[in-house]
């Protein structure tokens, strides 16, 4: 393996400081529960309906939870009888809406802030190959409704295997512990924050290490949310989905996402601040009128009050949206000339300081180049994440470099 491989190209995300996103995917804070998400997408009235992955009790954080969402609200508003439906948001639940709805023959504008589609999905061309700097995987990958999608356009994907990472530098994690630690968390009170858990845990960690279940929490629960242990529920925020055969597309989701947007009205660069609903329709920014709105910003950017709602949402809407939250989890996609890291598909690095954890996905196979997608969270953000985006990567860059070196040195015994 050689440690003079050229850096071809980046690409970087900054979801945390993206006005439309303000953060990774949603998350179930220590005051909240599962019926929060619930109460977020109920309805208001005939005229409204929030949709969108922070709305889904079983898939959210996910693209096809968001989608789903989308077609439901989608249905809801159809089968109300109305015949023009305003859609805020270009995102995977939004354009799920603005599809289900043109097909029931629904005239539906798509209103989105951004000047591209596929919201939290992003796609990126860096050094001549199609990635993705958002959403990245197709997962529960069996019970997805998109894969079953890129099934039928052809569309190539390749299976990521997250339950046997390679770990560059230290030992893997034992098996039993997860199971220990959802005994755990199962038990804890109804509004105990996972950082007390963790805690307890420490406390007497036998059979375990300390350093064990360090490395446990940074791998599955930081890298997953990329938020505070204090404030993330004990009971709920630890949420499946993630491993269940998962699998990425070789092109991105930008595949998906034009499919799903050919032939509708989306007006890019349009945000929407102000949906007021009247006794006949609704009013979107005091002048695009419709009979009704499916709403579906992330759940950070309703919270922040981008948008004003007039009659205000309901308490139990407005309570869902101060006790779900969102973390942090940045992405950093890299080119080289020539591979230096071993062959396995999929990687982790744990960095000298508590919560600093990446993981790194070899995206080579998408069209022959050299290629690794980092996830990153915790730590590591506060100190790589700063200054352009060229420095960003080299510094993530130099991470995986000096772990592989590292792991090549543990392997020869040195």
């Amino acid at each position: 393996m050689s440690d003079t491989a050229r850096l071809l190209g980046s690409a970087v995300s900054h979801w945390a400081r993206d006005p439309w996103a303000r953060g990774s995917w949603s998350l179930i804070g220590r005051h909240a529960t599962p019926q929060d998400r619930i109460a977020l997408g109920t309805p208001v009235g005939q005229r409204l309906r929030i949709a969108g992955e922070a709305t889904h009790p079983t898939r959210a954080g996910m693209t096809h939870g968001a989608y789903e969402k989308g077609v439901e609200a989608a249905v809801w508003a159809a089968d109300l009888g109305h015949a023009r439906v305003a859609v805020v948001g270009a995102g995977m639940a939004g354009l799920g809406a603005g599809r289900t709805l043109a097909e029931r023959g629904v005239q539906v504008c798509v209103f989105e802030a951004r000047d591209r589609i596929g919201g939290r999905t992003a796609g990126v061309d860096v050094a001549g190959g199609a990635f993705d700097l958002g959403a990245n995987w197709l997962q529960q990958y069996d019970e997805n409704v998109l894969a079953r999608l890129a099934e039928r356009l052809g569309l190539r994907t390749v299976v990521t295997d997250f339950a046997d990472p390679l770990v560059l530098g230290g030992p893997s994690i034992p098996e039993g512990i997860e199971d220990d630690l959802r005994k755990r968390l199962a038990g804890a009170a109804p509004d105990a924050g996972l950082a007390e858990v963790l805690d307890d845990w420490l406390g007497d960690p036998a059979p375990w290490t300390t350093e064990q279940i360090h490395r446990f929490i940074d791998a599955e629960i930081v890298m997953d949310s990329g938020a505070p242990l204090s404030w993330l529920s004990a009971r709920h925020g630890f949420e499946p989905g993630v491993g269940e055969g998962d699998r990425w597309i070789a092109g991105g989701y930008r595949l998906l996402t034009g499919h799903l947007a050919e032939g509708l009205d989306i007006r890019l660069g349009h945000p929407v601040h102000d949906i007021r609903v009247e006794a006949g329709g609704v009013l979107l920014n005091g002048e695009f009128a419709a009979d009704a709105v499916i709403v579906t910003a992330p759940l950070p950017v309703l919270a922040a009050g981008a948008v004003t709602f007039a009659p205000p949402l309901p308490a139990p809407h407005r309570a869902a949206l101060t006790r779900l939250g969102a973390g942090r989890v940045e992405k950093v996609i890299l080119r080289f000339d020539e591979r230096f890291w071993p062959e396995h598909g999929y990687y982790r690095v744990h960095g000298p300081e508590r919560t600093s954890i990446s993981e790194w996905l070899d995206a080579t196979a998408a069209d022959g180049t050299p290629t690794l997608v980092g996830l990153f969270a915790g730590h590591w953000l506060g100190t790589l994440w700063t200054g352009t985006d060229d420095e960003i990567a080299e510094r993530a860059a130099g991470i995986i470099r000096e772990a592989t070196a590292r792991h090549g040195r543990d392997r020869r015994g040195e």
